[in-house]
């Protein structure tokens, strides 16, 4: 296994004008990268959250006993997870503390840290997340045999032990955002990448499915980050035919079609996005983005309208 790789971010100086005077740094603090184990998390700064709620979760004794009979052989269990994310932060340590209680065996277990940074949004430095579409953190992945048997995204549907139980005893299981494993289906089918594929048609198969229009919207930054702007642009496009009368859904298919080259397209969804808008504090933002659809493209800002 790779060692975890610490990161430290610095932030900017700030610089007296005073020749005398030092230059002040505002550190934050670092977070891991990588495969790493239970044993860096109780190392400094780590072991702050992780101590606290490794040795204060106690699992249901009935549950917990249930998981002890279960055959685990040739189950394989990653978990996916940031040290800057707050439900990581919660959920982590108490899984832990559940995989030790049941006796799941080290060498089936592995945890892998993922960034925060643009650039590398949930992802970690030597890819394990690849192919996996990891939307959301913490993200746990049992697997029998190299084939995945169920997930627990972010956080469990009902407990961590109800969860686990259910996914490795094979019992029916819907884990929360219970639209992402459409959208895994839709990415292997190359429905994102049809330019004849109906974004209706698509949110109807999920209308039942997704919570509010931050779900939908949290795989579709994952996505263009990665470079699968065609796709993220897609599922942006669903996200806003299931929150139509939502100014902020508007605003996120704007930002996925200007990353897309989407320009005209991405000027028409921020206009309904204006038309929408009750905060003014989003203002700046909507002029950003008409602003960076008109000028990247070079041509007017004359106003485009379009019906739903």
């Amino acid at each position: 296994m790779a060692p975890c790789r610490p990161v430290l971010v610095a932030a900017v100086l700030l610089v007296c004008l005073m020749p005398i005077a030092p230059s002040v740094a505002d550190e934050t603090p670092p977070m891991l990268l990588g495969a790493c184990d239970a044993g860096d998390l109780s190392q400094e700064p780590y072991d702050a959250w992780f101590t606290p709620g490794y040795e204060g979760y106690v699992p249901d004794p009935a549950v917990l006993a249930a998981l002890r009979q279960q055959n685990v052989e040739g189950t394989e269990l990653t978990i996916f997870f940031g040290t800057w994310c707050g439900d990581s932060r919660r959920e982590v340590p108490r899984l832990l503390q559940l995989l030790d209680a049941m006796g799941w065996p080290e060498e089936q277990r592995r945890l892998v840290a993922v960034d925060r940074a643009e650039s590398m949004h949930k992802r970690s430095p030597d890819g394990e997340e690849r192919g996996l579409e990891i939307y959301r953190v913490p993200t746990l992945i049992i697997e029998r045999d190299g084939v995945e048997s169920g997930r627990i995204v972010e956080h469990p549907a009902l407990s961590l032990e109800r969860d686990l139980l259910a996914i490795v005893s094979g019992a029916s299981y819907q884990p929360s955002y219970a639209s992402y494993p459409v959208v895994r289906q839709w990415l292997q089918q190359g429905m994102l990448t049809d330019a004849n594929i109906n974004a209706d048609g698509l949110a109807a198969q999920v209308r039942n499915l997704v919570a509010d229009e931050g779900e939908l919207y949290s795989a579709a930054r994952v996505l263009w980050t990665r470079g699968d702007v065609q796709e993220a642009a897609s599922l942006a496009a669903v996200n806003c035919a299931l929150h139509w009368d939502n100014a902020v859904s508007h605003m996120q298919l704007a930002e996925a079609q200007i990353r897309a080259g989407q320009l005209a397209e991405a000027r028409k969804s921020t206009l309904r996005a204006m038309r929408r808008n009750d905060d003014p504090e989003r203002a700046e933002d909507l002029i950003d983005l008409i602003e960076r659809s008109r000028v990247s493209e070079g041509g007017d800002d004359a106003e485009a309208t379009a019906n739903h």
